[in-house]
Parts: structure tokens; C-alpha cells; sequence
């Protein structure tokens, strides 16, 4: 038999939770643009991009960690509270050696007292060719014929 005492007790102690919880608010990150995208991309590149994002929960917004997708991917963010109605940053650096000849999709994914958020930024890594490299074509190139008379 259910002891209706002791769920009505549960009751209203989940429901005590969920008023306090109401009344305490939390922060919600709503990011300008949460994908960006980087369009043609030379291999070596180096591209830089802010993800601006408003705070419009109403308690502070704290980020503890930026984590990139991989090591070619270096985020950074606005440190301390981000009051409600105020503005921040995630400021993404992607490195893209080694990426030539392929299209890209990374995610940074947002670790803070806010629900857990994500932004993203695609590219099209193209190769650099030979020259660009530095490197000289191996096509060998004709030997100039030397003259041994004395002049």
C-alpha cells in the first residue's frame, strides 16, 4: 500500500525545487552566429574568427573551458561573469596546415554554468601548389654547354 503521507512529502519537496530553481534563474548563452563559415581557405593559412554571444538568461553566465574539436583549433573566451544582457566572446584561431584538399567542419564546444552550447565554423581547404610551397619544380632544366676556348 502507498503511504499517501509520504508522497505528498515527495511532492512538495520536488515542487520546493523547482521554485527555487525558478526563482535563482540560470544563464543562457544565445551566440549572434553560431556557425561560420570560412569559405576557400589556402593550405598554411591561418584564420581568425569571434563568436559574439549575448548572455540572456538572468543569473551570470561563467565559461570555464573552450574545448576544440582538435589541435589545429585554439579557442579563447571572455573570462569572468557575463552579467544577463551582457555581451562576450570566443575567439577561435584554426590553423590549417595539413588540411589541404579537404572540406573541414569543427566544433568548439562551450563548458560554462549555462546549458552546454557549441559553435562551429567550416572551411574548404585547398592545396597550395608546389611553387606557392617554396619548393622548385623537379623538372630538370638544360645544362648550359661551356665553351673550353680561351677567348
Amino acid at each position: 500500500m502507498f503511504d499517501k503521507r509520504r508522497l505528498l512529502f515527495y511532492f512538495l519537496l520536488s515542487f520546493s525545487f523547482a521554485i527555487k530553481a525558478q526563482t535563482e534563474g540560470f544563464p543562457v548563452i544565445k551566440f549572434d552566429e553560431d556557425t561560420a563559415d570560412f569559405g576557400i581557405v589556402q593550405e598554411g593559412d591561418t584564420v581568425r574568427y569571434d563568436f559574439n554571444f549575448t548572455n540572456v538568461g538572468t543569473a551570470d553566465l561563467i565559461i570555464k573551458q573552450a574545448w576544440p574539436a582538435c589541435g589545429c583549433t585554439h579557442p579563447s573566451f571572455t573570462k569572468g561573469a557575463v552579467k544577463p544582457g551582457e555581451r562576450g566572446v570566443i575567439h577561435v584561431t584554426f590553423l590549417s596546415i595539413g588540411w589541404g584538399g579537404h572540406d573541414v567542419v569543427k566544433d568548439i564546444i562551450i563548458i560554462s554554468n549555462a546549458p552546454e552550447n557549441y559553435a562551429c565554423f567550416k572551411a574548404k581547404i585547398i592545396k597550395k601548389s608546389p611553387i606557392q610551397r617554396g619548393q622548385q619544380s623537379k623538372k630538370k632544366l638544360p645544362k648550359k654547354k661551356r665553351s673550353l676556348k680561351k677567348h
